[in-house]
C-alpha cells in the first residue's frame, strides 16, 4: 500500500503547484520583443527565484536583445497591470483566468477608480466617466485606463510605443517598469509587455526615442517648434530629413507635416 502511495504522489508531482512547477510557468510565458522565445539557459538564469518582489524581476534584460513578459490572455495590458500591482506569484496562483474573472477584476477596478476621484482629476490621463466605460463595457483595457490605474496603484512606468516613450514617475524608488505596445497579428487588438527598467534600458529609450508630454497629443502646433527641434524629433523618429528625390533638406513645413503623418 505504501509502495502504491509513493507511485501516485511521484506521478503527481509535475502538476504539483511548488516553486520549480510554478518558476517553469514563468519561463514558458517570457518571450523576445522580437517574437524569439527566450533560450531554456537565460529563462533559467531570469526565473532562479519565485516570491512576490523577485517575480518581479522575471522580465528584466538577461542579454545584450531586450526582452519582455507577455501576458498569454487576450487582455495583456489588463494582466500587465494586475502583475505590477500585485506581483507575479498572484498572477501565476490564479485558477480559471477567463473572460469571467476578467470582468471580475474590471469592475473591483471601476471601484478603486472611484475611490481615488481625486488622483484622476489630478493626472487627467482621461475622464472617470471614460475609465469607468473603458472598464466595464470594452473588450481590452486601454493605455490611458493604464496609466490612470498605475497613477493610483504609485507605480513608476515608462510606456513605449514605436519610436516615442512616455513617462509617469509616482514615487523616488529606482523601481521602474517599462511597459511596451508589442506587434501584433491583429490590427484591431494590440498586445502590450512589460520588463523591470534597468539603467542602461532607461539611458538608452531616452536617448534614443522620442519623449511625449501627453499621451493623447504627441506634438505640438508647428509654430511651437524651431526647426532645430523638428528635426531632433525626425531624428528620434527615423523620419529622413532630406527628400528622397532629390536629397535636399526638407522645409520646416515638410518636416513637420512628416512627424504628423507618423502620428
Amino acid at each position: 500500500m505504501s509502495e502504491e502511495y509513493n507511485n501516485v504522489f511521484f506521478e503527481l508531482q509535475n502538476y504539483m503547484l511548488n516553486n520549480d512547477n510554478i518558476k517553469k510557468s514563468l519561463e514558458q510565458k517570457i518571450i523576445s520583443y522580437t517574437g524569439k522565445e527566450v533560450s531554456k539557459e537565460v529563462s533559467k538564469e531570469v526565473s532562479k527565484e519565485v516570491s512576490k518582489e523577485v517575480s518581479k524581476e522575471v522580465s528584466k534584460e538577461v542579454s545584450k536583445e531586450v526582452y519582455i513578459f507577455i501576458p498569454i490572455e487576450k487582455d495583456t495590458l489588463l494582466w500587465c497591470y494586475f502583475i505590477l500591482a500585485n506581483g507575479e506569484l498572484k498572477y501565476e496562483t490564479l485558477n480559471h483566468k477567463n473572460i469571467l474573472l476578467e470582468k471580475q477584476i474590471k469592475i473591483d477596478l471601476v471601484s478603486l477608480v472611484r475611490k481615488n476621484k481625486h488622483i484622476i482629476k489630478t493626472y487627467k490621463f482621461d475622464t472617470i466617466t471614460n475609465i469607468e466605460n473603458n472598464l466595464a463595457n470594452d473588450n481590452n483595457m486601454n493605455i490611458k485606463t493604464f496609466l490612470s490605474l498605475c497613477a493610483i496603484s504609485n507605480l513608476n512606468i515608462i510606456y513605449i510605443n514605436k519610436k516615442t516613450y512616455f513617462e509617469i514617475l509616482m514615487n523616488d524608488t529606482p523601481v521602474v517598469y517599462l511597459v511596451s505596445a508589442v506587434l501584433s497579428h491583429s490590427k484591431y487588438s494590440n498586445k502590450y509587455g512589460f520588463q523591470l527598467a534597468t539603467d542602461e534600458i532607461l539611458n538608452d529609450t531616452k536617448n534614443t526615442l522620442y519623449k511625449l508630454d501627453k499621451i493623447d497629443k504627441p506634438i505640438k502646433a508647428m509654430s511651437g517648434y524651431k526647426l532645430e527641434e523638428l528635426i531632433h524629433i525626425c531624428t528620434r523618429l527615423a523620419i529622413d530629413t532630406r527628400h528622397k528625390d532629390t536629397g535636399k533638406n526638407k522645409s520646416k513645413k515638410d518636416l513637420y507635416e512628416s512627424i504628423v503623418l507618423y502620428f
